[in-house]
């Protein structure tokens, strides 16, 4: 009898240290926000900034969307709390998408409530929309409610394992934005062209907090290809002799790049060497070779990818360096690296212009496939 009381004496001292979830919110009480798209204010409306986000599932069967426009990003979720009957949280926030002309006008304004908010991850991807935020959402809603949040979170998570195109981060596009004399890509958006979807079509760039170009996506893959973001993509070539085709497919490659930074003189000089490996995918061979058969033929096509992507990659450089004047393939940080007292003056009026910026490109092949 005495150690049974002990024991209970025991258990009741304990149960006094338990831990228990007082402040315990259950799913049905919250507004779970997936999905946030910012723009500017349809016309007639005031203030400065519409926010649209995209609710998940958790009553109701289908996920819910729903706009407020304000002056700040802060008022906006005021607004949201005198018309919506549950607490509106981010902690599951996964997308960040800017519409265009908030995008032109600058980020600056939605992004900083975002990194001060510590319930919204600095890992969540963001997009620019081709048009409106609140219009592409609610275009998608139109054809699969359900499945809005899961293709967007998964098609911006995933893209570099399909397509050259970059992964941008809501704390990468804060922190690089600003470096001076260099620009952040970001993922553009829009709906497809037979209306089923959404696409990607290329990637805007963005110095300071103001969009500064928009690439389509064959600038968008030098753009890649040349500052070194991992992806993996599939490339088609062609082959010609004496001015006839002979052959064509489609390549499969994951880049790499290194980058060598030199001194002639007072010029600085970038040499990058991209370095391209994969497999042959397909080819339909239009004229009967006899090297079909040899590996010969295997470095033909590797060359004649290898000459395409130097063509594009050059021409992609001429326009950085003539046009936009400021560094988006990432090479300032190596010239910083050894020179940055004297260059870092020069960041922010002409330092990526007056450089010699050269590219060479290596491609391999694993096999030749079948051949026609």
């Amino acid at each position: 009898m005495k150690y049974r009381l002990m024991g209970i004496v025991i258990i009741l001292a304990m149960s006094t240290l338990l831990c228990g979830c007082w402040d315990t919110l259950d799913m049905e009480n919250l507004d779970i926000g997936l999905i946030a798209g910012y723009d500017t204010p349809p016309s007639g409306e005031a203030g400065q900034v519409a926010v649209t986000a995209l609710l998940a599932a958790v009553v109701e069967k289908d996920e819910k969307i729903g706009t407020y426009s304000a002056q700040t990003v802060g008022e906006t979720r005021s607004r949201r709390a005198y018309n919506e009957p549950r607490q509106y949280t981010l902690s599951q926030l996964q997308v960040m998408l800017i519409g265009q002309d908030l995008a032109r006008q600058g980020f600056r304004s939605i992004v900083d409530p975002n990194m001060r908010e510590p319930r919204v991850k600095p890992s969540i991807n963001v997009a620019v929309v081709n048009g409106r935020a609140e219009e592409l959402l609610h275009f998608m809603a139109k054809k699969d409610l359900k499945r809005v949040s899961d293709v967007l979170i998964s098609l911006l998570q995933t893209i570099p394992e399909r397509a050259f195109v970059p992964r941008t981060s809501l704390f990468c596009l804060a922190a690089d934005s600003y470096a001076p004399g260099m620009a952040v890509a970001v993922p553009v958006l829009q709906p497809a062209n037979n209306q089923q979807g959404v696409e990607l079509t290329g990637c805007a760039l963005f110095a300071q907090d103001r969009m500064i170009a928009q690439l389509d996506r064959m600038e968008t893959r030098s753009l890649v290809l040349l500052s070194g973001k991992k992806a993996h993509g599939w490339i088609p070539f062609s082959l010609y002799k004496d001015g006839q085709l002979y052959d064509e497919g489609t390549v499969f490659v994951a880049n790499q790049r290194k980058v060598k930074v030199s001194r002639q003189g007072e010029l600085i000089v970038f040499d990058i060497q991209v370095t391209l490996k994969g497999r042959l995918v397909e080819h339909a061979v239009v004229q009967h070779s006899s090297t079909l058969y040899e590996e010969q033929h295997l470095r033909e096509i590797e060359q004649a990818v290898a000459d395409d992507l130097k063509m594009q990659m050059q021409d992609f450089i001429e326009f950085m360096q003539e046009e936009l004047r400021i560094d988006a393939i990432d090479i300032t940080p190596y010239a910083l690296a050894k020179w940055r007292q004297e260059i870092t003056p020069q960041l922010e009026q002409s330092f990526i212009e007056d450089v010699l910026i050269n590219v060479d490109v290596e491609v391999k092949l694993q096999n030749t496939g079948e051949l026609g």
